[in-house]
């Protein structure tokens, strides 16, 4: 399946996670990936599902997860982006991905892509919720060593993201304020598609992979989620 689709009760909210899954359909052969490395981040974000099917759970909130790796079609880019399905992540070769041409990224795009955010579109003509999107990023990037357990990243306003950053930090957690990432510039296709070209409100959680990478971290963040949220915006 393109996308995986949790129903839930409460309608002002919705749960996005692009990067759920590490799935490539067989007839494509891993895209010459080794299995090994198809549990790495390269393939998807490690422990962001489990996230944030217990935040959807804890919210009673409606959850969409991309159903394939982003090797394949990263969900969170544009269509037209040639890093929707990359040659080289994080330096290992994508074997499946080289000298792919037009027609074989519009494809990929018309495949594996489009269905969850044409799903998304079509949920959000009958609803107006709160948008909610979860990823995870890797503890070291380039040699430097990641000092944030969790991120909040904003676009325009930080008015929300400041007051989530104080609820998540009230018990001395390091929060990071558009880190790693710089929201004006890495914010992602999803979120601008779906929230801010929009006008809808949104958040972005980046949570530190070795964090979330078994269940027992995963409650304890989805709830430290909610609580904060919770705080912030009501449940």
């Amino acid at each position: 399946m393109p996308y995986i689709f949790t129903p839930g009760s409460n309608r002002r909210w919705l749960i996005l996670c692009d990067h759920a899954s590490n799935r490539i359909p067989p007839s494509l052969l891993r895209l010459g990936v080794d299995r090994a490395n198809l549990r790495e981040h390269i393939a998807y974000d490690i422990g962001a599902l489990g996230v944030a099917r217990r935040l959807a759970r804890h919210l009673q909130a409606p959850l969409f997860a991309h159903g394939y790796s982003r090797l394949l079609a990263d969900a969170n880019r544009d269509a037209r982006d040639p890093a929707l399905a990359p040659a080289i992540s994080d330096g290992v070769r994508i074997p499946g991905n080289e000298g792919l041409t037009a027609v074989d990224y519009a494809e990929r795009a018309a495949r594996f892509h489009e269905p969850y955010h044409r799903a998304v579109r079509r949920y959000l003509q009958r609803t107006a919720p709160f948008i909610v999107s979860v990823h995870s990023f890797t503890p070291q990037m380039n040699g430097f060593q990641r000092p944030w357990p969790a991120g909040v990243l904003w676009r325009d306003n930080p008015t929300l993201a400041h007051k989530l950053i104080a609820a998540l930090g009230e018990d001395g957690t390091l929060i990071g304020d558009n880190q790693p990432y710089d929201g004006h510039v890495a914010m992602g296709a999803t979120l601008e598609r779906h929230a801010i070209a929009q006008g809808r409100p949104y958040t972005m959680f980046e949570i530190r992979q070795n964090e979330i990478s078994n269940p027992s971290g995963q409650r304890y963040w989805s709830l430290k989620l909610f609580r904060a949220l919770g705080k912030v915006a009501g449940s």
